[in-house]
């Protein structure tokens, strides 16, 4: 069984695999905690890949590390099965190559446009024959509504809602209709653009604050929502017959 830790930005989150499925994702690390002692009650072993942005104590990834029969942590010396065609692949991060080895999986031989709309949105793109080139970053919906209300005097913090318009009557509809439209319309013209280029292509949309885009875009784009524990895992598992 492999285990996959996602420690990002504001959730700490966790998927159990087997190779090409996830079985069951969790949120919380005490609850990771408990799940991994009944599973070792059980007798099973555990191949851990410590992935993401966020911050971890040093104390629990020692326990994490010496719990795990196979240990893989994202750093330099993780192994991608893409090629990486990025100027400065020291800060790539993880997360980023695995929305788009997930996405490779799903859409063999095919060039790709992959959308993880999180704590930031990121655009990545990679080519039918398994390149990433690169991409860009971009605000996402948490930090365009905590600037707007931190960088003024009276504009109120709002949070994300699938019930917004085009001309807000009031200033919390004002503030809801611009970030969301604004995220609306930056995420569409980079589809726009996507296609113009490669009109065979496909784009594909993931992250926590995506599913508020995913009707409103056009054309309709594939979307799933465990794309980036689809490629750690099968990163974690490039990794364990790589090395």
């Amino acid at each position: 069984m492999n285990l996959i830790i996602d420690i990002g930005n504001t959730r700490f989150k966790y998927a159990f695999c087997i190779p090409g499925k996830v079985v069951k994702i969790g949120v919380g690390c005490e609850k990771l905690l408990e799940e991994m002692e009944e599973r070792k009650l059980q007798g099973e072993k555990l191949a851990i890949f410590l992935s993401g942005s966020g911050r971890i104590e040093e104390s629990l990834k020692v326990q994490l590390e010496k719990e795990a029969a196979y240990w893989l942590d994202a750093s330099e010396e993780v192994k991608y099965p893409l090629q990486i065609d990025y100027q400065s692949p020291t800060t790539l991060g993880v997360d980023r190559v695995a929305v788009c080895v997930g996405a490779c999986c799903l859409f063999p031989e095919t060039d790709l446009l992959v959308i993880n709309s999180g704590t930031a949105i990121t655009y990545n793109y990679v080519t039918k024959s398994n390149v990433f080139l690169g991409g860009n970053i971009s605000p996402g919906q948490e930090i365009r509504f905590r600037a707007l209300h931190l960088f003024t005097a009276k504009l109120p913090y709002l949070e994300g809602n699938a019930e917004f318009g085009e001309m807000g009557r009031t200033t919390e509809e004002a503030i809801r209709n611009g970030v969301m439209n604004g995220m609306l319309f930056e995420i569409q013209r980079y589809i726009d653009s996507f296609y113009r280029d490669f009109p065979e292509g496909k784009v594909v949309l993931t992250g926590g604050n995506s599913f508020y885009m995913k009707s409103k875009l056009s054309p309709v784009v594939a979307y799933e929502e465990n794309l980036g524990f689809i490629g750690l895992d099968v990163i974690l598992e490039y990794n364990k017959k790589n090395n």
